[in-house]
């Protein structure tokens, strides 16, 4: 599927930007299909801008692009997408013994009215793979037989075009980029916290909740209602395994050393993933030629990067840098990858021999690094570099060096 052309003018109807709208008839029309059913958080946010408060809201985008969004009783008024018809059911209802049942008839109900049960409903069907809602601290309570109800909505039941579905998280529209631009606005100053509190006597875990507490104090401002960060600090040899798993931990900062932070963050349902690496204090020149050698084997993947390049390619003009600077026996992972409704989008990944293709509209990270014992530490600078009709964007275009 290529992706469709950007709308200067933004057009909403139905509480859907208008182009998603068009990339999900053409499924609807492709397969013959009488509705989709988003319910995911991250789903939700793709298609209507709508981070759910319980995650517990549904979205039934039928054929007549009249989309209908129920969410429970509970959901704040104040959070709702707006021109797309809503309608509840009494979850948190303490007089209602089976709220799904509710839910379940409604969408049932839904497909009669329409008069769509001669065509089956589809919805992506996978397990987990999904975004936090609002309440990020537990995944939805959702009923344990779900998948079961949702396959028959519809007298036709349910077929599965979930791999058609799944590229509606390539490509980012210009309303997406719009809301992309104020994560990154936040991130900047995430990451500006992150250098000035890279002090010896700080612990990594001092670093990471100056950096949380910095990104939840935008809430309420500049058009952020939600903001959440989730930072991980390695110092020193704590970077050694920082291409394995990375997480924080209350090690004291010492003099000379680097220190990574990698960083997912979410602002109104929309994702960055940047990680920057800076130093205590002067670092030694092989930690020195470490960073240069990730620096620029970052920069020349990104100049790599416009529509019509092999995926495979921008990963390996990074790795060749890496391999040829005497490192790249330390380099164990993947270039890059999707983002923007989640920490980690579905979609093919900058990685040795990938086929895919980089079009615009693309959001993909790019992330080399270089760690390891035989080095005492780690280094990782990792950017989200959006595809445009004729080269690429760095959104996270903020400094980058030991020290800013």
């Amino acid at each position: 599927m290529k992706p469709y052309e950007l709308n200067k003018e933004n057009e909403m109807i139905g509480g859907m930007n208008v182009q998603k709208r068009q990339m999900l008839q053409q499924i609807i029309n492709q397969h013959a299909l009488g509705a989709v059913i988003f319910w995911k958080p991250d789903e939700l946010v793709l298609t209507l801008g709508y981070l759910p408060q319980w995650g517990l809201s549904f979205l039934v985008y039928t054929s007549d692009h009249a989309p209908v969004l129920f969410v429970p009783e509970l959901e704040p008024e104040d959070i709702l997408p707006r021109n797309i018809e809503i309608r509840k059911f009494p979850w948190g209802n303490i007089n209602c013994a089976d709220p799904w049942k509710d839910l379940f008839s409604q969408i049932k109900d839904l497909i009669g009215e329409k008069g769509l049960n001669n065509y089956p409903v589809s919805f992506i069907k996978n397990i987990g793979g999904t975004a936090p809602c609002r309440m990020s601290g537990e995944q939805p309570h959702l009923p344990y037989d779900l998948i079961e109800q949702l396959f028959v909505v519809s007298d036709s039941g349910f077929k599965d075009v979930t791999n058609d579905l799944l590229q509606l998280y390539l490509y980012k529209n210009e309303e997406d980029v719009r809301c992309l631009k104020l994560v990154h606005e936040v991130a900047a100053m995430a990451i500006q916290t992150f250098y000035d509190n890279l002090k010896v006597g700080n612990s990594e875990a001092i670093i990471a909740s100056a950096i949380e507490a910095e990104v939840q104090n935008m809430t309420g401002k500049n058009g952020v209602q939600f903001a959440k960060a989730w930072p991980l600090i390695q110092s020193g040899v704590n970077a050694a395994f920082g291409g394995r798993y990375n997480r924080t931990t209350g090690r004291t900062l010492n003099n000379s050393e680097m220190v990574m932070l990698e960083m997912s963050i979410c602002v109104n349902g929309y994702w960055a993933d940047i990680t920057r690496t800076g130093q205590t204090s002067e670092v030694s020149e092989y930690q020195k030629k470490i960073f240069d050698t990730v620096f620029e084997a970052q920069q020349l993947a990104i100049s790599m990067m416009k529509p019509g390049v092999e995926m495979g390619a921008v990963d390996a003009a990074a790795r060749d840098h890496i391999t040829k600077s005497g490192f790249g026996h330390l380099y164990n992972h993947a270039l890059g990858h999707h983002v923007g409704f989640r920490y980690h989008d579905p979609g093919p990944v900058l990685s040795p021999g990938s086929t895919g293709v980089l079009e615009e509209g693309m959001l993909l990270t790019v992330e080399p690094g270089i760690y390891g014992m035989e080095i005492n530490g780690g280094v990782r600078i990792e950017d989200n570099v959006l595809i445009t009709a004729n080269g690429c964007l760095v959104l996270s275009d903020y400094p980058k060096g030991l020290n800013i």
